[in-house]
């Protein structure tokens, strides 16, 4: 079996390492370019399985040689990428995200960094943006893969008299069943772990057999190229970040790629001709640090701005990657991988390897430990010492128990005074959850109890006829009513809700694209109308089952994590760049609901808690930090001490209340 160089798989890791920087760097057409990285995967089961083969049939062969070519291949880009990304996460990140950088490096040190990924988050959710060294998961899948399949293939020539065909076929198949079915049951194993990948990269060994009879003209071979070309640019451009991924979806740039690699096996054609433009080539070249390299940068430049990063930034951005990865690639891979290699021992590269991944384990391990060293500044130890997960945690736990004993219609958890028949209910989201303790305090000092019925994402309203109930979380907000009904002593009902982001259409196409869907209804209306009405409907139905009805508005929402804020603000020692909004941007932001509420309140008596009005400084800019304690535990929910700044507001409402008790 003869090995030849192919200039076109070089141009094709340009298009794929292409495809993931403008996917990662938010530029238009590129919306599925993360399907670069499964080019990747088929691209290195052909290589990889190719040149195993080949030593198989040679007699060879040997496990050693192959990890001493892997670490050649991996190492000497990968371990600068992670000093660098420890070094300036040093310098800038706040100690909860440094704290997630130790993991990190420990993780991708020892190649298992897509697992500790999928335990995190999902790839495409908000925080994964904070993780510079989030891509190193693909790196994980393939050195996993590769611990075990150069042994499987080996054990199949030896044992199996070379039936390398059908036990590839029998292990691909079952992992694209996997990938498939996963996919929907469970997205963030199926994104991240090995089993649903594993097709990927047999595709690539399938090919690397042989056993598929290659084009014989030129006419068949292009064809079959423009058409693998034609599956991967239309994943690149039409697949996007709510596209179900990998599963089914992932068929087509895999077997685009597939198709390519396969057209230039006996001949070149146009395409493949194209692929090996120099310039393409020297791209596919410096592919891998590429990868490494890009998304550190893009990661930090985002987490210093606080805002989508510029088109100049990300010119900017790329350039200074292409330049690192040429400088990478000229004088640190060739350097390990050339014919006078650097530690040219086989032993003493594996003793040197192994100390490296020690040291950078103990380092992210430390970090780690050290609760991400807020000591590093006296910004991260000051917030420390305010800051009460615990709390939170508890907070959430309790929410957890109301919605189950909701939904089971038994009585959820009670709040407030004890020995006191609970007399109202806090009713609402995620925002009412985090006041739900300066209530009960209030309840408390007032001689109150009420019921907790809250869940994080659902607004207290009831939907409107003709619309979908997805977003109102239907069956939940009908249970409290229903318990409303049915508990007398319920005299008031407290309502709180993130009410802005429910008006704001970009908020909910990103957070919930099911929103305002008409059924059996042709009036498409405004997220604004739509949020007016259910309000309009759930203080009517309040009102005629007699109740008194009190609704907390919303507090301003900052432009971004408010430790970060605080942390970059006090490196940089400049002012917040606007990033906090005034108060004419509050009001603005709740004008949809802000002038119903007034209204409600005049005509109906409803009795409006105003938390905002503490939350502005005396030239009405949003406060963030007062006597050295963040008021908000993110950009948009209050923090313990944020609550208790805002607790007077409160007063005049649990006053009233406990009068006319």
């Amino acid at each position: 079996m003869n090995l030849k160089y192919r200039a076109d798989i070089d141009g094709l890791r340009a298009i794929a390492v292409l495809a993931v920087i403008f996917f990662h760097a938010d530029i238009p057409g590129f919306s599925g370019g993360f399907v670069g990285v499964d080019v990747f995967f088929v691209i290195s089961g052909f290589l990889i399985t190719s040149i195993i083969l080949k030593e198989i049939h040679d007699g060879t062969f040997s496990i050693a040689k192959f990890y001493e070519r892997r670490i050649r291949r991996i190492f000497p880009a990968l371990f600068p990428v992670i000093a660098f990304t420890l070094a300036v996460g040093i310098l800038i990140f706040d100690y909860k995200t440094f704290k997630q950088l130790g993991q990190s490096i420990t993780g991708t040190t020892l190649f298992v960094s897509n697992i500790l990924f999928w335990m995190q988050s999902g790839y495409f959710d908000s925080p994964s943006l904070q993780k510079p060294l989030l891509h190193t998961w693909s790196l994980a899948v393939e050195e996993q893969f590769y611990i075990f399949f150069p042994l499987f293939l080996a054990g199949i020539n030896k044992f199996l008299n070379k039936k390398y065909l059908p036990w590839i076929l029998f292990i691909g198949l079952l992992s694209l069943i996997t990938s498939i079915l996963g996919v929907y049951s469970h997205p963030d194993a199926t994104f991240y772990l090995v089993p649903a990948r594993t097709w990927e990269l047999l595709a690539g060994s399938i090919l690397a057999l042989r056993v598929i009879a290659p084009p014989r003209s030129n006419l068949l071979r292009s064809l079959l190229a423009i058409a693998g070309l034609g599956l991967i640019f239309y994943s690149v451009v039409f697949y996007t970040r709510f596209t179900i991924f990998p599963g089914h979806n992932a068929i087509l740039p895999v077997l685009g790629t597939s198709f390519i690699i396969h057209s230039g096996i006996e001949g070149s054609s146009s395409i493949g001709k194209m692929l090996g433009f120099k310039p393409l080539v020297f791209i596919g070249l410096i592919s891998y640090s590429l990868y490494l390299w890009h998304w550190p940068l893009i990661v930090f430049a985002k987490y210093l701005v606080f805002r989508e990063i510029s088109t100049l930034e990300v010119s900017g951005i790329i350039l200074i990657t292409f330049i690192i990865s040429a400088l990478s690639l000229k004088y640190i891979e060739k350097p390990f991988r050339g014919n006078q290699p650097i530690i040219p021992e086989r032993k003493k590269l594996f003793a040197f390897s192994v100390l490296i991944m020690m040291i950078a384990s103990i380092i992210g391990l430390v970090i780690h430990l050290q609760n991400g060293m807020p000591y590093r500044s006296e910004a991260n130890t000051t917030i420390m010492k305010f800051d009460n997960e615990q709390k939170w945690k508890r907070i959430v736990e309790i929410e957890e128990k109301a919605i189950k004993e909701i939904n089971k219609g038994k009585t959820p958890p009670i709040i407030g005074a004890k020995n006191t028949t609970p007399s109202f209910i806090l009713w609402g989201d995620s925002h009412a959850r985090v006041l739900s303790t300066i209530v009960s305090d209030k309840a408390n000092q007032y001689k109150l109890s009420g019921f907790l019925a809250t869940n994080s994402g659902t607004p207290p309203l009831l939907s409107v006829d003709g619309y979908t109930d997805h977003f109102f979380g239907a069956n939940f907000n009908e249970k409290v009513i229903s318990f409303i009904t049915s508990h007398q002593e319920v005299k008031t009902v407290i309502l709180s809700g993130r009410w802005s982001a429910y008006a704001n259409k970009e908020y909910m196409q990103k957070n919930d694209p099911l929103n305002w869907i008409p059924k059996g209804n042709n009036n498409i209306y405004s997220n604004e109308v739509l949020l007016n009405k259910s309000i309009i409907k759930t203080v009517n139905t309040l009102l005629k089952l007699g109740r008194k009805i009190v609704i907390i508005t919303d507090v301003p929402q900052i432009g971004g994590d408010p430790l970060r804020l605080y942390c970059i603000n006090s490196l940089i020692g400049e002012s917040y760049n606007g990033l906090l909004p005034s108060k004419s941007d509050y009001l603005k932001s709740n004008q949809a609901v802000y002038n119903i509420f007034q209204d409600l309140s005049k005509r109906h008596e409803v009795t409006l808690i105003s938390p905002e009005s503490m939350l502005f400084d005396n030239n009405t800019m949003a406060i963030l930090v007062y006597n050295k304690k963040l008021l908000y535990r993110d950009d948009n929910h209050l923090s313990d001490y944020g609550i208790l700044l805002v607790a007077p507001s409160f007063d005049d409402a649990f006053k009233t209340m406990a009068f006319s008790r």
